[in-house]
């Protein structure tokens, strides 16, 4: 891809300065070949493609600094972030060296409460549609529909089925339904998914960034103040006791404005020393963004015209 290729899309609004836009990219689970009853996830070839598709055509930088510039208006051409949600191990284990070997940097927002041996609900739903035998699936908590499973796409319908709804029941019923998925698991159940302490410590000495994603990855529009305020309090100081960097970033969980937070939990956010915090809502940042509510998106393009192409005509069309 040369040079005068990308001349006739160039001249769009990443060229930085007062009217800069910073695309925001989101990424979560990243595996070495594609499951088909997990989604949100990044091949390990496709950010390959990508990082060094961002690493020659784009200036990624680190949020924090990338947040202050847009709001002082003296971000630069083609500016870039890279954000990771949830914790898992394998963005240590596989996306971090990636980022590394292409002189990169991202935040991970880190969800306190799993880590060390934690597991993320829709990673049991998924595996406990995978072992479960052909006929009705019903985990038995109210609210929870009964799924049939046989073969792999009814399988796949099944954990599409399941995870709304387990994601909103009341914090109570979701632990009853963690609980009993734990229990049908067994020793099938997956316990090595997040990362532990050491985990975060090393990623913030490699210069990553490290940012707040509540304890136990509760919608916090559901929860009182009191539990609100725990979920992101809490999760601070545990993350802050792991690096020797202040924390300034926030991932709201699920981070659908309204649904998944308000304006509560903005409040909750400010409370706890956030300087700016992202949510899910699909589109790009700009000077008149809320610093506590960023549009991110999520980048599957694998080619580099795709990728350039994506990221510069978001910055007109971020649909």
């Amino acid at each position: 891809m040369s040079g005068r290729r990308l001349l006739p899309i160039a001249p769009w609004r990443l060229l930085g300065g007062a009217s800069a836009a910073l695309p925001i990219l989101m990424y979560h689970r990243v595996l070495d070949s594609l499951d088909p009853l997990q989604d949100e996830v990044h091949t390990t070839q496709v950010l390959e493609r990508q990082f060094a598709t961002l690493s020659r055509w784009f200036k990624v930088l680190p949020l924090d600094e990338a947040v202050e510039m847009l709001r002082e208006g003296r971000l630069p051409a083609r500016a870039v972030c890279l954000t990771f949600d949830d914790g898992y191990r394998d963005n240590h284990d596989l996306a971090l060296p990636l980022l590394q070997r292409h002189g990169l940097s991202a935040t991970f927002y880190v969800t306190s409460g799993l880590l060390n041996g934690g597991v993320m609900f829709h990673d049991l739903i998924a595996e406990t549609v995978r072992h479960a035998p052909s006929g009705r699936l019903d985990i038995g908590v109210a609210g929870v529909p009964v799924v049939e499973v046989s073969d792999l796409a009814s399988r796949i319908r099944a954990v599409a089925a399941l995870t709304p709804k387990v994601k909103y029941l009341d914090v109570p019923q979701r632990m009853a339904c963690t609980e009993r998925m734990m229990q049908a698991l067994g020793s099938r159940a997956p316990r090595h998914l997040m990362m532990d302490d050491a985990h975060v410590s090393a990623m913030s000495r490699a210069g990553m960034g490290i940012g707040g994603h509540t304890v136990n990855h509760q919608i916090l529009a559901k929860l009182s103040d009191e539990e609100a305020a725990h979920e992101i309090e809490q999760n601070r100081q545990d993350l802050a006791s792991l690096i020797d960097k202040p924390l300034t970033s926030f991932a709201y969980p699920n981070g659908k404005p309204v649904v998944d937070y308000n304006e509560r939990t903005i409040r909750h956010v400010k409370a706890s020393g956030y300087t700016h915090a992202v949510s899910t809502t699909w589109g790009i940042s700009t000077g008149e963004s809320q610093p506590h509510e960023l549009p991110r998106f999520v980048l599957n393009e694998s080619t580099p015209f795709a990728i350039v192409k994506r990221l510069l005509r978001m910055s007109v069309y971020p649909a």
